[in-house]
């Protein structure tokens, strides 16, 4: 049984959610496309889910 935990973060396109991979050590699962007309990726990675938040206020 794998581990099908996500953590999903929207992006304006493809390129920024392997940016956003890169930037923060995660695993780019797959892409989502999206109904937004800005934000139109839905980035998939793996693991638990994260918030930007998190960090903003340690």
């Amino acid at each position: 049984m794998g581990d099908n935990r996500e953590n999903i973060h929207a992006a304006t396109d493809k390129k920024q959610c392997r940016e956003m991979g890169r930037r923060n050590g995660w695993d780019l699962k797959e892409v989502r496309p999206t109904k937004d007309p800005i934000l139109k990726a839905d980035c998939v990675f793996k693991g638990e889910q994260t918030s930007f938040e998190d960090s903003r206020y340690d």
